[in-house]
């Protein structure tokens, strides 16, 4: 039997490829999202905590602590403003990989469907032939043995 050939199989497994490496890039930009967050989170509870620590302490102690505080919580707090407009960006970024990696993937798979499409007129079309060539040597078949049959009666 005739090895199927489908003359775009380089472009599914070109798309296939893509669709593997966005998807990649997705989950490194869920790692660095989530990288985000975390340090997001450190830096407030480091604030929390040290505003708790702060509230516990003895009144003469607390003005110069909290003065520094403010200042300190301050520069933490552009830090996690920074880091919120970094994680936004990277969420941006998802957003647009998402829809270029809906795109590949919703190609790849109609590539696929015309495949089978193909693979399946392919398997219509070879059995039509396998038909006709096996009618055709039971014709030629038939016709040789009458041949035959009719020289052995004149013969």
């Amino acid at each position: 039997m005739k090895r199927f050939t489908w003359p775009l199989q380089r472009l599914l497994d070109v798309t296939a490829q893509r669709e593997l490496a966005l998807r990649a890039e997705l989950f490194a930009f869920a790692r660095r999202i989530a990288q985000q967050r975390q340090q997001i989170v450190h830096r407030r509870s480091v604030l929390d905590g040290m505003l708790e620590a702060l509230g516990r302490d003895a009144s003469a102690e607390r003005l110069t602590r909290q003065e520094l505080f403010m200042r300190y919580a301050e520069t933490a707090r552009q830090e996690i403003d920074s880091l919120n407009m970094q994680l936004e960006s990277l969420r941006k970024q998802r957003r647009q990989k998402t829809a270029e990696f809906s795109k590949i993937r919703s190609s790849r798979k109609a590539l696929e469907r015309l495949r089978e499409q193909a693979r399946r007129r392919w398997r219509r079309d070879y059995m039509r032939f396998e038909q006709k060539v096996t009618d055709e040597n039971a014709n030629l078949a038939y016709a040789r043995q009458r041949a035959r049959s009719r020289t052995a009666a004149l013969g």
